[in-house]
C-alpha cells in the first residue's frame, strides 16, 4: 500500500515559518491546478451577473451592477482580512490553511449556484455578498501557501505555476461566460460546482502538517483588531499601492468589457459573446508567454520589480488603441499587449508580496490586507463607471486606466526588500 504524501514540517514555536523542502517537487503543479478550479467560475460569473442583469432591466444594469459589486467587495474586504487572521490562528490536526480553503470552495458554490435561481435584485445582491464571504474564505489562507511551504529561490517558479491556473481561470471563464452570455443562469447555476473539486485536490495532494501544537495568543477583541490593521511597514505599504491602482486601471477595461463591446464599438451581445470568447483563447496564448519567460527569470536573475514595472506599463499601452481609434482591431490590440503584460504580472506579483511581509506569524493576515488591492478595485471600478460613463461616454473611463495602471508601476520602485 502506498503511504500518503507528507506535508513540509512546521516550525513548533517562535516564528511559525514551515522548513520547507529545497525543491518545489509537484507542489507548483497542485497550485496551478487548485488556483484554475478555484477561481474560473469566479472569473465566469461577472460577466454571467452582467447578462442577467441586461436581461432583467437594460436601462439599470450599469446602477445595479455598481450597487451588486460594490456591496460584494466589501464584504470580500471585510471576509479575507477575517479569515486571514482565523486561518493564522486555526489550530487542528489538518493545518491552518487546507480547512479553510475546503470548506469556503464549498459555500461558495452553493451560494454561486442560488444566484441563478433569484428573479429579485436584493436576493441577487444577498447572495452575491455570500458568494463574495465564501471565496475570500478560500483566498487568504490559499495566498498564503506560497510563503509558508516555498523555499525564496523557487518563489518564481512557485508563482508561475499559479499564475498559470490564475491564468486558465480567466481565460476560460472569459470565454466560457461568452458563450453562455445568451443564457446566463444555466452558467451560473453550474459553473460554481469546480470550485470544491480545487478544495478537495489541496486537501488531498498538497496536505498540511496538524498545527494543533502551536502556540497561540489568547484572543481578545481588542487583540484581534489591533492585529487585522495593517503593518507599519513601508516596503508593504508601497506594494498595497501598487497592487490597487495597476489593478484598478485593469478592471476598467476587463470588468466592463461586455458593456464596452456593445455599448461603445456598438456590437450585439451574441456578437460580443464571441468576440470575449476569441479574446480569452488570445489572452490564454499571450499571457501565457509572460508567466513561462518571467516568472523563472525573475528567479534566475533574483530581480522581481522589473518584471511588475514592465507589466504595468505594458497595461497602460494597451488601452491606447482603444482611446485612440474605437475598433475591433482596437480592442485586439488592447488584448494582445494586455495580455503579455498581465502574464509577466501575475507570475512574479506574488512573490513580491511574500517578499514584502514583515514576519511569518501573519501571514495569512497580511496577504488578506494585500488582497484588498484586488478586492477594492471592484469597489472603485463601478463607482467611477458609473460617474463617468453616463456624461462622457467610456473614451475617457479607458484614459482613466492607463494613467492608474501606469502609476501602479511606478509604486513599485521605492521598494527596498524587493530587487
Amino acid at each position: 500500500m502506498s503511504t500518503p504524501p507528507q506535508a513540509p514540517e512546521l516550525a513548533l514555536a517562535g516564528d511559525p515559518t514551515p522548513d520547507v523542502p529545497a525543491g518545489l517537487g509537484r507542489l507548483g503543479p497542485v497550485l496551478g491546478a487548485a488556483n484554475l478550479s478555484l477561481l474560473l467560475p469566479y472569473n465566469a460569473a461577472g460577466t454571467l451577473v452582467q447578462a442577467l442583469l441586461e436581461q432583467w432591466d437594460e436601462h439599470t444594469k450599469l446602477s445595479h451592477y455598481a450597487i451588486l459589486t460594490t456591496s460584494g467587495a466589501v464584504a470580500a474586504m471585510v471576509a479575507n482580512i477575517g479569515f486571514g487572521v482565523l486561518s493564522d490562528r486555526t489550530r487542528s490536526r489538518w493545518g491552518r490553511r487546507n480547512p479553510w480553503i475546503l470548506g469556503g470552495s464549498l459555500g461558495t458554490a452553493i451560494a454561486g449556484c442560488a444566484l441563478s435561481f433569484t428573479h429579485s435584485f436584493p436576493v441577487l445582491v444577498l447572495l452575491w455578498i455570500a458568494m463574495q464571504i465564501g471565496l475570500n474564505a478560500v483566498i487568504g489562507p490559499l495566498a498564503a501557501l506560497l510563503p509558508d511551504r516555498v523555499a525564496q529561490r523557487n518563489l518564481g517558479r512557485a508563482s508561475a505555476w499559479i499564475g498559470i491556473g490564475s491564468l486558465l481561470a480567466l481565460t476560460i471563464g472569459g470565454a466560457g461566460a461568452g458563450l453562455l452570455v445568451a443564457a446566463p443562469a444555466a452558467g451560473l447555476r453550474w459553473i460554481f460546482w469546480l470550485m470544491p473539486l480545487g478544495g478537495l485536490l489541496i486537501w488531498l495532494a498538497a496536505p498540511d502538517r496538524s498545527s494543533a501544537a502551536l502556540a497561540r495568543e489568547p484572543f481578545t477583541v481588542r487583540k484581534l483588531l489591533q492585529t487585522a490593521l495593517p503593518p507599519r511597514d513601508a516596503d508593504y505599504l508601497w506594494a498595497l499601492l501598487g497592487r490597487l491602482l495597476t489593478g484598478l486601471g485593469l478592471n476598467l477595461v476587463l470588468v466592463y468589457q461586455l458593456y464596452i463591446l456593445t455599448d461603445y464599438l456598438n456590437l450585439s451581445t451574441s456578437h460580443a459573446g464571441s468576440v470575449i470568447a476569441v479574446a480569452g483563447a488570445l489572452t490564454a496564448v499571450t499571457a501565457g508567454i509572460g508567466i513561462a519567460t518571467a516568472g523563472p527569470l525573475s528567479d534566475r536573475l533574483g530581480r522581481r520589480k522589473i518584471f511588475v514595472v514592465s507589466a504595468a506599463a505594458a497595461a497602460a499601452v494597451s488601452v491606447l488603441p482603444l482611446v485612440i481609434v474605437p475598433s475591433l482591431g482596437a480592442f485586439f490590440t488592447f488584448v494582445v499587449v494586455a495580455g503579455l503584460g498581465y502574464g509577466c504580472y501575475v507570475a512574479v506579483d506574488q512573490v513580491v508580496m511574500a517578499e514584502v511581509l514583515p514576519d511569518g506569524e501573519h501571514r495569512a493576515k497580511d496577504l488578506g490586507i494585500l488582497n484588498i488591492a484586488n478586492t477594492m478595485p471592484q469597489v472603485l471600478a463601478p463607482v467611477i463607471a458609473v460617474a463617468v460613463v453616463p456624461g462622457l461616454g467610456y473614451r475617457p473611463l479607458l484614459a482613466i486606466s492607463i494613467v492608474l495602471a501606469a502609476a501602479g508601476g511606478l509604486c513599485m520602485l521605492p521598494i527596498r526588500r524587493v530587487t
